[in-house]
């Protein structure tokens, strides 16, 4: 396995999705998803936690559709979306703001800030909430963009190729889940998974480039 500088040393961009990646978050929001869905029984509640931690790249916006849908059988209006994301945010921000780095995740950061590589942020959290929680944790300095949810990342992948004026070979990204594994590949762009669930989801998928379990060098 390449060292972590190895696999950047090519490289004009580093990517990083951010829960489960930089911070460990997956779990608050686990949490939040169930209090959310905590009035309609257990049942309702194990289907929402187990899609969750499978589809951590996916958007809120897009879960609650899912959920309602796919589980009670209804149908939500934008306004009844935005203020569940609302809720939501009420619920989970404050801790993923004090919650814990991945294990050597600020230390590579502040590495790459020396060396003056640029690094980016692509999250499925709503862009205003990804932003206050960067600049709340002090974690700002590292990035010379941020993108956030409804545009997928996938999307802003492309925004990153057209703003900087890179080729695909020419960004890393690092991510924890499925989609941000499925945004890389479509895109050609090299992807590292972090954390051992991703390792596992794609054990069989001869294109994934790396795994890695935390950042600790």
């Amino acid at each position: 396995m390449p060292s972590l500088f190895d696999l950047i040393s090519d490289k004009k961009i580093v990517v990083f999705d951010f829960d489960g990646v930089l911070v460990d978050s997956v779990g608050i929001k686990a949490k939040a998803y169930e209090q959310m869905y905590e009035e309609y029984g257990s049942s309702i509640v194990k289907k929402v936690r187990s899609h969750h931690l499978q589809n951590g790249g996916m958007s809120r916006f897009k879960k609650f559709k899912y959920y309602h849908e796919t589980y009670l059988g209804e149908k939500l209006e934008l306004k009844d979306i935005e203020r569940m994301s609302q809720k939501f945010s009420e619920l989970v921000v404050t801790q993923v703001i004090s919650s814990n780095w991945i294990p050597g995740a600020q230390d590579f950061l502040q590495k790459l800030y020396e060396e003056k590589i640029d690094c980016v942020i692509v999250s499925a959290t709503p862009q205003l909430e990804i932003e206050q929680i960067v600049i709340e944790r002090k974690m700002a300095k590292y990035f010379i963009d941020i993108f956030g949810s409804p545009t997928s990342k996938y999307d802003n992948l492309g925004i990153i190729l057209t703003k900087h004026q890179v080729t695909p070979s020419e960004l890393i990204f690092f991510g924890d889940a499925l989609a941000d594994w499925q945004a890389a590949s479509k895109m050609g762009v090299p992807f590292v998974g972090v954390g051992k669930e991703i390792k596992d989801l794609l054990a069989n998928h001869l294109n994934c480039d790396h795994f890695i379990s935390n950042f600790e060098i």
